[in-house]
């Protein structure tokens, strides 16, 4: 027995069953009992690491892990596949994906941005899209891909965004790239091959309750294909992402085929604020019941209060968020959670007005989402992979290619069965950095490399501070670790001032002093939530920035009238507030 693991943590970690669900309360120490349970088959069962993946929900979640378990295990522990199902996949698909149609060589991942331009671009060319209203509607269009990323499946015949849908990946495959949602297609597609050359025998998931349809598709697939032991561990009080596919009923549907051990101890948190995450989380019906238990005192004074009437002004203006004054009751550092960026925006601004030193996180995934920043990098993309002709499309203006010159370019690629680019720098006589040089190296370059009309600054800051932490990074490791960016890799765990960032942001962390702000009706619960009545699912993102708090925890109520343009706006206060505290 592990004097380290409570009781309920150690028959989690030990127990001899094949598909086990841990329900972790908050703060009841699940990243523990998961690195344990790695430990004992590792060291108990002898079990090679090359036999375990593990699928975190962030890149941050999976480096805390893989460096606890090199304490716990030493080297070895790198041998364990660790990450996020999609840098997973993005792993698998970059060796085998000639099998699923795609050259073998580097692969291209769209974001968002590129998706959309490259959708536009073949929209244009069937007819579908004139440059301003669509046919089919742009929102059935939407509605179809979301399905396609969210459960695996293809449109069929009759549907009218069929055709355009075929057209699209056919530009993909052409283009040797994918979209950020179809990496997980391409991971299923690719389980049979996987198993010809690595040996999986045992598949942890955490945070179970926010994965997709398509998820657990993929996991239900490896487990029977490796005949594998599956280990999920996760909270459906916790479940916080419905809205971009996860699927929490899916515990409730097939909890029977699980041997369920929970987690209810609290370590986090002061008894008041347990107290009250309880009474909140107790009006969801649709849950797998379990209530925290607190160990820690309440021994500071009221670690739960209600603010009134805090605007974001009145916010700036509250002591505690100044780390120039220090609070004999509030321990810092102080984090301001939201449930929109709109808050944290006007806050921001205020708080730089206020010359006070915060970190808003979101800034740098803003940035990444620029169309500046992707045009910048399509350079290196094409460094990578010369057949992406959609990234050829996005710098050819940049490069001073005249329209009849990319015409004269795209006729001749395909006469000659070449890409965009290989046409380009075959006719222009230029060699492009390699793909395995230094990225710090091609970045000296990327200055003088053509003609830019935007400010590059901030997107040369951006990838510097990447090769800060890996200075030896080649072009195709850097863009393979930018392809899967999610908004945690902004925070630094060193930083000790006062954080700004949405509830969403802030899953599966914790800090001393949290305050909710906007608790009020139409923001949380939002509007659209209120209209949809998806009142439970936005009392589990409440419950979530309710239990990040260890010490302090205050709820602060923008006033309820409120006046713009001439017109009243009412949002009374969050019904949350009289659920949690009563």
């Amino acid at each position: 027995m592990d004097i380290n693991l409570d009781q309920q943590q150690q028959v989690a970690v030990h127990t001899e069953s094949a598909r086990v669900l841990v329900l972790a309360a908050a703060g009841s120490g699940k990243t523990r009992t998961l690195i344990e349970r790695i430990a004992y088959l590792v060291e108990e069962k002898n079990v090679s690491c090359y036999e375990i993946t593990a699928f975190t929900f962030t890149r941050k979640a999976a480096g805390e892990i893989q460096s606890r378990l090199v304490e716990r295990l030493g080297n070895k522990a790198y041998k364990i596949k660790m990450g996020t199902m999609h840098s997973l996949a993005l792993e698998m698909i970059q060796n085998f994906g000639e099998v699923i149609g795609l050259k073998n060589k580097h692969v291209t991942v769209y974001g968002d941005f590129e998706e959309q331009f490259l959708l536009k671009d073949c929209a244009l060319a069937m007819g579908v899209y004139n440059g301003k209203s669509w046919k089919p509607k742009k929102g059935d269009v939407d509605a179809v891909f979301n399905s396609y990323y969210q459960t695996g499946v293809e449109p069929d015949g009759l549907d009218p965004v069929h055709d355009l849908f075929k057209a699209f990946i056919a530009r993909c495959k052409e283009n040797n790239s994918m979209t950020y949602g179809g990496l997980l297609t391409g991971l299923k597609l690719l389980i049979p091959t996987m198993k010809e050359y690595v040996n999986i025998k045992h598949i942890f998931v955490d945070e179970i309750q926010d994965i997709d349809t398509l998820q657990w598709m993929i996991i239900r697939e490896m487990e029977e294909v490796f005949s594998a032991s599956l280990y999920v561990v996760g909270d459906l009080d916790q479940s916080i992402y419905a809205w971009r596919g996860a699927v929490p009923e899916y515990l409730l549907e097939h909890q029977n085929e699980f041997d369920i051990y929970r987690l209810q101890t609290n370590y986090r948190s002061r008894a008041s604020i347990v107290n009250a995450a309880n009474k909140l989380i107790a009006n969801n019906i649709d849950r797998l019941p379990m209530e925290m238990i607190a160990t820690r005192e309440d021994d500071l004074l009221c670690p739960v209060e209600v603010y009134k009437n805090i605007d974001s002004q009145k916010l700036v203006e509250m002591r505690l968020c100044s780390d120039s004054i220090t609070s004999p009751i509030y321990t810092k550092p102080v984090t301001v959670l939201s449930r929109n960026h709109a808050l944290l925006e006007k806050l921001s601004m205020l708080l730089e007005e206020a010359h006070i030193e915060h970190v808003y996180i979101g800034k740098e995934t803003a940035l990444t989402n620029s169309e500046e920043f992707r045009r910048f990098h399509a350079h290196l993309k094409l460094s990578v992979n010369e057949f992406d002709n959609f990234s050829f499309l996005l710098i050819k203006d940049l490069m001073g290619i005249s329209v009849a010159d990319y015409s004269e370019i795209r006729r001749y690629a395909a006469e000659t069965g070449q890409s965009h680019f290989q046409v380009w720098i075959a006719k222009e006589d230029i060699e492009y950095p390699a793909s395995d040089r230094s990225l710090a190296d091609v970045l000296k370059e990327m200055p003088t490399l053509c003609k830019w009309y935007f400010d590059i600054n901030p997107i040369v800051d951006f990838i510097e501070k990447y090769i800060e932490t890996s200075p030896k990074a080649t072009v195709s490791q850097y863009l393979d670790w930018l392809a899967t960016i999610d908004i945690q890799d902004e925070i630094k765990k060193e930083y000790e001032g006062l954080t700004l960032m949405t509830i969403h942001a802030a899953k599966g962390l914790e800090r001393p002093t949290v305050i909710i702000a906007g608790c009020n009706e139409e923001i949380i619960p939002s509007k659209q939530a209120i209209r949809n009545d998806d009142i439970e699912g936005e009392r589990r993102l409440m419950y979530v920035a309710m239990t990040r708090a260890r010490d302090n925890l205050l709820l602060t109520i923008r006033p309820e009238t409120t006046e713009t343009n001439g017109r009243e706006y009412v949002n009374p206060e969050s019904r949350f507030i009289k659920e949690a505290i009563s």
